[in-house]
């Protein structure tokens, strides 16, 4: 694993001493990016002074990463590393660019439900298939095509899911993995699930329909260049 970096972006969660042991077994890079926390967090790779978002963290944390793979979980504890050991494995025996982890989400209340499943429509749409999980935060994925799209990628909580797009539409290989979600250990949700989902919902239509009438554009371009 000498060759992958683990990003955990956090806010206001402060039990990471166990993670940080379990990770230094298996000498991967651990990069702990505190989105500004009230009580900074002792831990912390990096820290931003005022909070930034959840997608900001995480583009700190890829920007300051050394090795050529990204493996991104949550700070919350609902995400566990022998998962993130699996996801890494999973990623060796097969040839693809991403892999999301697919949640089997409990006690989760309806309006979270419908809004999941709208905004999952809307974006599978657009990717051209369906999608088991838009936006979970546990994933691995090349640094490079990361930071190559990074000044599209969301800062907020539609990191996750401006990810996934710009993999699919471009192209780019994806698998899903099922993965156990843990109960939360610490903190609560920082989700508003009004608020977050409309801008969620806003990006999946800026970045999908921007990357697929791409090529529609370029044409346009060329074709007046040509008779001009």
């Amino acid at each position: 694993m000498a060759n992958l970096s683990v990003i955990i972006p956090c806010l206001d969660e402060l039990k990471l001493n166990d993670v940080i042991w379990e990770f230094e077994l298996y000498e991967i890079e651990l990069i702990i990016v505190d989105d500004g926390s009230e009580i900074p967090i002792k831990e912390a790779t990096i820290r931003h002074e005022r909070n930034r978002g959840y997608g900001a963290a995480l583009k700190t944390g890829i920007r300051a990463a050394t090795r050529d793979y990204i493996i991104t979980m949550d700070g919350d504890g609902q995400h566990t590393v022998s998962d993130v050991i699996r996801l890494w494995l999973y990623f060796q025996l097969i040839d693809v660019d991403m892999i999301v982890g697919v949640r089997k989400i409990k006690e989760v209340g309806k309006l979270r439900v419908w809004g999941r499943t709208f905004l999952n429509f809307f974006a599978s749409v657009l990717a051209g298939i369906w999608l088991p999980d838009l936006n979970s935060g546990l994933r691995i994925f090349r640094r490079d095509l990361a930071l190559k799209y990074e000044q599209i990628l969301c800062d907020t909580y539609s990191f996750t899911t401006s990810l996934t797009l710009m993999h699919l539409i471009d192209g780019y290989k994806v698998e899903w993995m099922p993965i156990e979600v843990q109960k939360r250990t610490q903190g609560k949700s920082k989700v508003n699930i009004i608020k977050h989902g409309w801008v969620t919902l806003y990006y999946i239509l800026r970045i999908g329909l921007a990357l697929r009438s791409r090529r529609i554009r370029s044409f346009k371009r060329k074709l007046f260049t040509k008779f001009t």
